[in-house]
This record gives C-alpha cells, sequence and structure tokens, in this order.
C-alpha cells in the first residue's frame, strides 16, 4: 500500500532548472516521478565483465591473448 506525502524542500534556482530540463528530457509528469527515475538508475546494479572467464586461470586468458607473430 503506497501512501502519498507532501514534503517542501529548499533548492536553488540552478538545480530548479537542472530539474525542469531533466523531467521534460525524460518526459515525466511531476518531479517525483523524476526523482524516481533517477532514483533507479543510480541503484541499478552496473554491468561487469568479472567472471566472464568463467573458471580459467589468468594464464589460460592470457594465453592466447596475441598471435605469435606479435611476440618479439
Amino acid at each position: 500500500m503506497a501512501y502519498s506525502m507532501t514534503t517542501t524542500i529548499q533548492i536553488s534556482d540552478k538545480t530548479i532548472t537542472v530539474l525542469k530540463m531533466l523531467r521534460d528530457q525524460f518526459r515525466v509528469p511531476s518531479y517525483d516521478a523524476l526523482l524516481q527515475v533517477l532514483i533507479q538508475k543510480v541503484e541499478k546494479p552496473k554491468k561487469t565483465l568479472w567472471g566472464a572467464g568463467g573458471k580459467l586461470s589468468m594464464k589460460e586468458i592470457l594465453k592466447n591473448l596475441r598471435d605469435e607473430h606479435d611476440r618479439y
């Protein structure tokens, strides 16, 4: 069950200008909706390649990194 509570915050003119631009850019109807979008972007886990090599050792991963003719 979601409830709504009105809260007033003080922000600078520069910040409100940026918020208005972002609200238009993300095409959301309110600052609350904009803040929800921004929060989701911050909380979204970053995609990494950690573990992409599976259980290979570093030696196995680097083994064929360069061609033979590339080596001195």
